[in-house]
C-alpha cells in the first residue's frame, strides 16, 4: 500500500508539473508564435510523456494512477481546453490501447526495463497512444457523424499527434540526460 501511494504521488506530481508547464508557458508561447493553431491543440504537450511512461510500466493500473491528476488539471483548465467531462477518460483509454497495441504487436514479452528495445517500444507505443488518443478525442469532439476522411478531423488528429509525440520526445530525452547526470554524479562520488 505504501509503495502504491508513493508511485501514485510521483506520477501525479509529474503529470501536474508537466501540464502546468505546458499550459502556463508553452501554450501562451504557441499562441504568440502560431496564432492560427487551435487553442485546444498543443504543439508540444509534455504530459503525454508522463502518460506513456506510466502506462508502459504500470499497464492498466497506470490509468488509475493518472486519472485523479488528469481530472484535477482538467477542472483547473476547463476554460482553456473546453473539453467534455469524459475527455480525460477517453484520452487515457486511447493511450492505453495504443500502448498495448504496440506492445502486443512488436514485443515477445510483457516485462519492461530501460534497455534499447524498450526505449523503442516506449517511443512507438507513445506514437500509437497519441494516434488512438487523438482519434478518440477528435471523434468525441466532432460527434460520430464525422467521417475519418474529414479534413477537420484529420487536422485535429495531426495536431494532437504532433504535440503528443514532440512532448514524448522531450520527456524521453530529459530522462536520458537525468540518467547520465546520475551516472556522472555516481562516478564523481566514487572517486
Amino acid at each position: 500500500m505504501k509503495v502504491s501511494l508513493y508511485t501514485f504521488s510521483i506520477i501525479s506530481v509529474a503529470y501536474i508539473i508537466m501540464f502546468s508547464l505546458t499550459f502556463g508557458f508553452i501554450f501562451p508561447l504557441q499562441q504568440l508564435l502560431f496564432s492560427g493553431v487551435s487553442a485546444q491543440i498543443g504543439l508540444l504537450f509534455l504530459p503525454h510523456g508522463v502518460r506513456v511512461l506510466t502506462l508502459y510500466f504500470y499497464g492498466w493500473r497506470g490509468v488509475l494512477h493518472l486519472l485523479p491528476a488528469c481530472y484535477l488539471m482538467f477542472f483547473l483548465s476547463v476554460g482553456q481546453t473546453g473539453h467534455s467531462l469524459y475527455a480525460p477518460i477517453i484520452s487515457l483509454v486511447g493511450c492505453y490501447l495504443g500502448m498495448q497495441f504496440v506492445r502486443l504487436t512488436f514485443s515477445d514479452t510483457i516485462s519492461v526495463s530501460f534497455k534499447r528495445h524498450d526505449w523503442k517500444l516506449m517511443f512507438w507505443g507513445g506514437v500509437a497512444a497519441s494516434i488512438f488518443n487523438a482519434l478518440g478525442l477528435a471523434i468525441f469532439d466532432q460527434g460520430l457523424n464525422v467521417t475519418l476522411f474529414s479534413t477537420v478531423l484529420q487536422l485535429d488528429v495531426l495536431g494532437y499527434v504532433i504535440g503528443d509525440v514532440l512532448g514524448l520526445i522531450v520527456c524521453l530525452l530529459s530522462i536520458v540526460y537525468v540518467f547520465r547526470l546520475i551516472k556522472h554524479l555516481k562516478i564523481i562520488s566514487d572517486t
